[in-house]
């Protein structure tokens, strides 16, 4: 079983005690990564506010991030990533087993990088699948080579806790894949909030990582942040989490 997971626009350096007990886990692509990377580092100021629909502060942060990319320190993906999912994952308190499963296990999708490890070093940056910086999208830049990369764990389940935005490019004609998704019900009606989406991925990402997760009836067990399975919207290929709000 793999778990797949977004990233986050939010970053920030964070270390987590075991770390330094793995080898070095290489990033998958590098070529293209590289390759991306020049062609933002030559984008003007103009370029990049209007190709990564940013302005003001973020501008100036981001332009300094790809002028000066190779200089910036490295860390764990896991633990650079800082947005509202990842605030949800307790990285201090892994235990040896706990890391030594995510490593094993834990994929995170970037349009910068394609597909990592979670343990994979990375640098800082800035980019989503909807910004197209190329002729064709980050979709068909990324889609053949992440699927090539993917298929020597073709034979486990892919369970992806990943946003729509990323899981898309997961082709579910060549992999199994169980999606999950969260609801949250308000009186009579379903929503689906982005934001309490979002720290549920997280909530149940960390859930899986401490418990050592092996099967998917053991996902369904999850209950953090008062979600519980739904039995009425979860089919063989989604299981459903919905959480009362009203």
């Amino acid at each position: 079983m793999k778990l797949f997971f977004s990233p986050s626009k939010g970053m920030q350096y964070k270390t987590f005690k075991y770390s330094e007990d793995s080898d070095v886990i290489g990033i998958p692509f590098k070529d293209k990564t590289d390759f991306l990377i020049s062609v933002l580092k030559n984008f003007s100021q103009e370029d990049i506010s209007t190709k990564l629909k940013i302005k003001g502060k973020i501008l100036d942060d981001v332009l300094n991030i790809y002028s000066n990319f190779y200089n910036q320190e490295e860390r764990e993906a896991i633990s650079l990533y800082d947005g509202v999912s990842y605030k949800q994952l307790n990285l201090e308190n892994f235990s040896r087993e706990s890391y030594k499963y995510m490593r094993d296990n834990v994929f995170i999708f970037s349009a910068l990088y394609g597909v990592l490890n979670a343990c994979t070093s990375i640098r800082p940056y800035r980019l989503d699948m909807t910004n197209k910086i190329l002729e064709v999208s980050p979709y068909d830049f990324w889609r053949e080579d992440i699927e090539k990369y993917l298929l020597q764990f073709k034979d486990e389940t892919f369970i992806n806790i990943a946003s729509n935005e990323f899981s898309k490019i997961l082709n579910r004609k060549v992999f199994n894949v169980i999606d999950i998704e969260f609801r949250q019900c308000d009186g009579d009606k379903i929503k689906n909030i982005s934001t309490e989406a979002k720290k549920a991925r997280g909530a149940l990402l960390n859930y899986l990582i401490e418990n050592k997760i092996s099967c998917i009836e053991e996902i369904k067990n999850f209950n953090g942040l008062g979600y519980t399975l739904s039995l009425e919207l979860s089919s063989e290929k989604i299981i459903f989490f919905i959480k009362k709000i009203g």
